[in-house]
C-alpha cells in the first residue's frame, strides 16, 4: 500500500522524484519513484551508513547481479558511496504472496500450480547462480503480472562462502531445522523455505505457527505440518521438501523439473511416511505474516513487547549449538513491498506453545545431556495438586522488573496477589506497550522459594515464574521455559 512522503522524507534522490512510501524496517525506507521519462521504479534508501550496512548492500548487488533476471526485481543503478546509499530497483506492480494470502485466502488450483512452478523456477536459477538466498518466505515473492518474482536479497551469500557468524539468519517460522542446530544456511535450507511458503500459500497458516519464536523453532525441529490442504500431486513434493534431514532434499532444479515436466517421475522421498514420533502440527487458522510476524499474535497490545523480547533474544543470546549466536532476520525491505505490518502487528496465534524441549533438544542445548532444572521440571510428585503457598510469602507484592535483553531497556511493573493456603496466584504486567493479567499456578514449593506456571492464556506468553523470599523482599525472575530458556525478567517485589 502506498503511503503519503513524511516531512523527513526526501522528495528527490539523483535522477528520481519520490511519489510515496512502499514501506518501512530495520534496514530503511522503500520508495515508489519515477524517473524523468515517468517509469515508475523502487527505491530502497538505507536509514544507516556504517561500515556493515554498506557491506550488506554490496552483498545483495552481487547476488542479484549472477542472478537471472525473470526472477527478481532487476537492479537498475545503485548509490553506494553516498552519505546514505540507496539502490534503485524495477518496481514489480502486484502483491507479495503473503497480502494476496491475506486479503484473499489461499490459493487454489490453476493459482497455485502456477505458483509452484513459477517459485521453484526462480528459485532453481537462483541457485544455479550460486547463491543461497536464507530468506525465502511469503513477504519475499511478489505477484507481478508476469509471474512471481523472488525478491529481497539482503543476506544472500554465494554457496560456500565465509559468514559473519555461523549462526541462523533467517525468519524463523521458515528456518530449517539444521540451521537451528547452527548449520550454515545452504541450498537444502532454501528448499525448505520454499516449501514452508507453498503451505503457507495453500492454507494462509504458517505451517508451524507463528506465535512465539521458541514454539515456531520447537515445531520446527519436532513437529509435522498439516499438508492435507495441498492437492496429491504436489503433497509429496512439498512433504520431501520439509525433510528434517537436509540430505533428503530434493534439489530446487528437480522440484521444478518434476513440476514442469511429471514424465520425470516423483520427487525421491515424496512417498516416505512422517518420522516415527513426528506428530502433525495443527494450526489453527488465520493468515500470518511470516515475513514479519513469527514474533506476535492477536493481542498485539498485550503480546507484541514481549513477543519481541523473545525475538531479540534469539538475536543476542548465544543459546544454540554450543554457544552460536542466533540472527533472527527481522523486517526487511523489498521493492514492491506493500508496506505491510510492522513488527508488533496483530497477528492470530496459531496453536499452543509446546512442551519443555529434552536435556538433548537442538533447541535448548548443544545435544549434550544436562542436568535437568528442578525449578522448571519439577518431578510428578510435585505437582500443583496439594501445594500451598506457605504464610509467609502472603500479601500483595509489586515492583519493576528489568530484562536481560538489551532491546528492551524499559522493563516492566509487575504484581503477585499471594494467599497463604492457595495454590494459584494473580499476576500482571503493564508498562507502556502491554497489560497482561493472569492466574499463575504453583508447581514446587522450597523452603524460600516458589515456582509458578505462567501458561498461554488471555494473550500472555506462557513461562516459569520463580519467586525467592529474601529479608522482606520478593526477588522476582520469570524465564521463558518451556522454551529456548534465552529470556529473563528480573526484579525485586515488596509489600504494598
Amino acid at each position: 500500500m502506498l503511503t503519503r512522503l513524511t516531512p523527513d522524507d526526501p522528495s528527490e534522490l539523483g535522477e528520481f522524484r519520490l511519489a510515496g512510501r512502499l514501506g518501512e524496517g530495520g534496514q530503511g525506507v522503500v520508495y515508489l519513484a519515477h524517473d524523468r521519462s515517468g517509469r515508475s521504479v523502487a527505491i530502497k534508501l538505507l536509514t544507516h551508513s556504517d561500515h556493515e550496512t554498506r557491506a550488506r548492500l554490496a552483498r545483495e548487488l552481487a547476488a542479484l547481479e549472477s542472478v537471472a533476471s525473470f526472477c527478481t526485481a532487476a537492479v537498475l543503478t545503485a548509490e553506494v558511496e553516498g552519505r546514505r546509499p540507496y539502490v534503485v530497483s524495477e518496481y514489480i506492480e502486484g502483491p507479495s504472496l503473503f497480502e494476496r494470502v491475506r486479503d484473499r485466502g489461499p490459493l487454489r488450483g490453476g493459482d497455485l500450480e502456477r505458483l509452484f512452478v513459477g517459485t521453484a523456477t526462480a528459485l532453481a536459477a537462483i541457485h544455479a547462480a550460486g547463491v543461497v538466498h536464507r530468506d525465502f518466505k511469503p513477504s519475499n515473492v511478489l505477484l507481478g503480472p508476469d509471474g512471481p518474482r523472488v525478491v529481497d536479497f539482503g543476506i544472500a551469500r554465494a554457496e560456500g562462502s565465509s559468514t559473519q557468524t555461523s549462526g541462523l539468519i533467517g525468519t524463523p517460522a521458515y528456518l530449517a531445522p539444521e540451521q537451528i542446530g547452527g548449520s550454515p544456511a545452504s541450498f537444502a535450507s532454501d528448499v525448505f523455505a520454499w516449501a514452508a511458503t507453498m503451505v503457507f500459500a495453500a492454507t494462509a497458516v504458517a505451517p508451524f505457527g507463528a506465535d512465539t519464536v521458541p514454539a515456531v523453532l520447537h515445531r520446527v525441529l519436532h513437529a509435522e505440518p498439516d499438508l492435507a490442504a495441498l492437492p496429491p500431486r504436489l503433497r509429496g513434493m512439498v512433504a520431501a521438501a520439509l525433510a528434517k534431514d537436509p540430505g533428503g532434499r530434493p534439489s530446487a532444479r528437480t522440484l521444478m523439473m518434476s513440476l514442469v515436466d511429471p514424465r520425470s517421475g516423483p520427487v525421491p522421498g515424496s512417498a516416505v511416511p512422517p518420522p516415527a514420533g513426528g506428530a502433525p502440527y495443527l494450526p489453527d487458522g488465520g493468515a500470518t505474516d511470516p515475513g514479519r510476524a513469527s514474533l506476535t499474535t492477536q493481542d498485539g497490545a498485550r503480546r507484541g513487547r514481549r513477543g519481541l523480547l523473545l525475538a531479540a533474544a534469539a538475536v543476542t543470546v548465544a543459546a544454540l549449538a554450543g554457544g552460536t549466536v542466533v540472527l533472527v532476520n527481522l523486517p526487511s525491505l523489498r521493492a514492491g513491498d506493500g508496506g505491510g505490518p510492522s513488527p508488533t502487528a496483530s497477528l492470530p496465534s496459531t496453536g499452543p506453545s509446546p512442551g519443555p524441549a529434552s536435556s538433548t533438544d537442538p533447541a535448548s542445548s548443544t545435544g549434550r545431556t544436562a542436568p535437568a532444572d528442578p525449578a522448571s521440571s519439577p518431578p510428578a510428585s510435585e505437582s500443583a495438586k496439594g501445594l500451598k503457598i506457605p504464610a509467609a510469602f502472603a500479601g500483595s507484592w509489586s515492583g519493576h522488573t528489568d530484562s536481560t535483553n538489551p532491546m528492551d531497556p524499559d522493563g516492566a511493573d509487575n504484581t503477585v496477589e499471594l494467599r497463604a493456603g492457595a495454590s494459584t496466584a494473580a499476576w500482571s504486567e503493564k508498562d507502556a506497550q502491554v497489560d497482561c493479567e493472569a492466574d499463575i499456578e504453583l508447581t514446587k514449593v522450597q523452603k524460600t522459594k516458589l515456582t509458578f506456571r505462567l501458561a498461554q492464556a488471555g494473550g500472555c506468553i506462557p513461562g516459569t515464574i520463580e519467586l525467592t523470599l529474601d529479608d522482606g523482599v520478593l526477588r522476582y525472575l520469570w524465564r521463558d521455559v518451556p522454551g529456548l530458556g534465552v529470556v529473563q525478567q528480573t526484579g525485586d517485589l515488596r509489600r504494598g
